[in-house]
């Protein structure tokens, strides 16, 4: 991300202040004009009234000091003269400096009186104008140039020089507060900027992010690269605010870049350009491209990136590219442009376009990894499907020699014998069992799996788990089955229906030493429920809400007693939710357990077998 830029340098702060004493000094000049016309037409009429003979000369002046004003209120907002309002104002001033020391001078008035209403216009407009120490400057040096018009004579008597010496004091301290206000207010001025300038960066900052987390978030939310470009491009438009927005991505097998997606353009103009193929040294603005930096644009028309006909034809008049990059491997280019709009983009529209083409590269990474992990998943679900198979035909084979050596087909057995071949039978049948729920978890993970509904009897289904439990039901255990059905059938998967009762059955079967296993089958409003209780050892309530995860056994040690993998519950509950049904479990430590399985089965009704 770039650094963040200083909100103003020095000249542009130095700008603004001027621009804002301009801008008061225009208002203030309005206020002050007023009060001195209302306060000289005062003096206007007291003259009348104790020096008669001055009145027409005293509203001859004061005529000539209203014009004055209004002259320079009108200046003030002509639009080229609207900078030069200090100027204006200190050009009124000296002129109205002037006419009152010509006044002064013409009637032969008191010098006292003249350096008095001197004084007060300059402490009046070192008050009124915020205009700085050199126009009060000016204006303090024409009044006191401007004494020898008031009729005083250098040095002529005391009273000249009383009145020199105030007006120069009264100068001097007008310049003097005229500059100790202005560096004030310059103060005050520039930390009020800076703070405003903070706040509307913190905002700014504020929006940035917000927006980087929503493209973050809208980004990575799509896997599928075209879907993912697609969306890449609208965001672009949204949050950087250009009209257009295309990805170009740089295709291995061809050594080029093609348009990919975009947004914005005319089914023509991307259609065209989707034929087009730009290989690495086919243009300037390809070499020029870094990973991580924007590279801008500002105007078509003064570049050498990109050929201006090339240009004009994907409707740009300003464009920024920004490299989607692997490393320092650049796998796509992410181009955003203007039509009409020219000149350099905003530090906000700078790191929101970085922003899209990190999320991307971020985005790309993990569909890359994804993709990587979805073939390592088929590979390790072909292999354990294919080594499952493998086992499972030796297997067959010992079953079927164990049975037959059990039958005596090769002879007569001492008991010993038999004994020894019922165990090598029960255990080929328990690595069976694992294989086969080896194969099925592998189907389940790989999305294989698909529910095939047909007619399922169940006391025919009852009949062919009975028979292939039969080996694992040791002495002291008695199976017990009991369907409510009667003869009606259910509609159902039959070999997911199986997998369930005889991994539900063969658990049961496995943790019960002694005692009895019972399966019913019942229906009532339109659900099949199983249920397989046994008096089993049972499990221990902390055990419970994970009895169903893959790989989780109730014990879970090396020296465990009871063998097994942990699949056959895991495998129970996918399979149950694949049918659109739901398992609960009954469970207290040495008192056995109870597993109940619904399942939607409609207009299955609940039907007694006489005899």
């Amino acid at each position: 991300m770039e650094a963040v830029e200083q909100p103003e340098s020095a000249e542009d702060l130095r700008a603004a202040y001027r621009a804002d004493t301009a801008r008061l000094l225009r208002q203030r000049l309005t206020v002050t004009v007023g009060l001195f016309v209302l306060l000289v037409g005062i003096s206007v009429v007291l003259e009348g009234r104790y020096h008669p003979e001055r009145e027409h000369t005293a509203r001859l002046v004061y005529l000539t000091e209203v014009v004055a004003c209004l002259g320079a209120l009108v200046a003030c907002r002509v639009p080229r003269l609207r900078e030069g309002a200090a100027t204006i104002a200190a050009a009124l001033a000296a002129v109205l400096a002037v006419l009152l020391s010509w006044y002064n001078g013409h009637v032969d008035g008191p010098v006292e009186r003249f350096a008095t209403a001197q004084v007060c216009l300059l402490s009046g407009l070192v008050v009124l104008l915020p205009w700085g120490w050199r126009p009060q400057l000016f204006v303090s040096a024409i009044s006191i140039l401007s004494l020898p018009l008031a009729g005083a004579t250098s040095g002529a008597d005391e009273a000249c020089a009383y009145a020199a010496l105030a007006l120069v004091t009264g100068a001097t301290t007008s310049v003097c507060g005229a500059f100790f206000l202005d560096r004030y207010r310059h103060a005050a001025f520039a930390r009020t900027e800076l703070l405003v300038r903070a706040s509307d960066q913190k905002r700014e900052e504020a929006e940035i992010a917000e927006a980087l987390v929503h493209i973050g978030e809208t980004v990575n939310a799509q896997l599928d690269q075209a879907t993912l470009l697609e969306r890449v491009s609208r965001l672009a438009i949204e949050t950087v605010g250009c009209d257009w927005s295309s990805t170009f991505v740089w295709d291995t097998r061809r050594e080029a870049f093609r348009l990919a997606a975009n947004a914005g353009w005319n089914p023509e103009v991307r259609t065209e350009l989707a034929q087009l193929e730009f290989p690495a040294d086919s243009l300037p603005v390809i070499a020029a491209l870094r990973p991580g930096e924007v590279l801008e644009m500002p105007d078509v028309r003064t570049q050498s990136l990109v050929p201006l006909e090339l240009a004009r034809r994907m409707e740009a008049s300003s464009s920024c590219s920004v490299p989607i990059a692997r490393g320092d491997d650049i796998v796509a280019v992410l181009v955003n442009g203007w039509r009409t709009r020219t000149g350099p983009m905003s530090p906000k529209e700078r790191r929101l376009a970085l922003g899209i083409a990190h999320a991307t590269t971020v985005a790309f990474e993990n569909a890359r990894l994804i993709a990587d992990l979805q073939s390592a998943s088929r590979l390790k679900s072909e292999f354990v499907a294919t080594m499952s198979h493998e086992l499972r035909t030796p297997l067959n084979v010992i079953t079927g020699y164990t049975d037959l050596l059990a039958d005596g087909a090769f002879g007569p057995l001492a008991g010993a014998q038999l004994d020894t071949l019922v165990r090598i039978h029960r255990s080929a049948l328990e690595l069976l069992d694992l294989i086969n729920a080896t194969l099925d978890l592998g189907r389940l993970e790989s999305g294989r799996e698909d529910v095939a509904v047909g007619l399922v009897n169940v006391d025919a289904l009852f009949s062919d788990l009975g028979r292939e439990l039969e080996a694992m039901v040791v002495d002291g255990v008695v199976l017990r089955w009991r369907n409510e059905l009667g003869v009606r059938p259910v509609p159902t998967d039959a070999v997911k229906l199986k997998t369930i009762l005889k991994n539900l059955v063969g658990n049961a079967l496995k943790f019960t030493p002694a005692g009895t296993v019972d399966v019913s089958a019942t229906s009532a409003n339109g659900l099949l429920t199983l249920e397989v209780r046994d008096s089993g050892i049972g499990i221990a309530a902390p055990d419970l809400p994970v009895i169903f995860d893959m790989f989780r056994q109730a014990d879970g040690s090396s020296t465990r007693r009871f063998g097994g993998v942990g699949l056959g519950l895991y495998i129970v509950k996918r399979l149950v939710d694949l049918l659109g049904g739901t398992i609960g479990v009954q469970s207290q430590r040495g008192l056995g357990s109870l597993f109940r399985v619904s399942i939607p089965a409609p207009n299955v009704e609940q039907e007694r077998v006489t005899a």
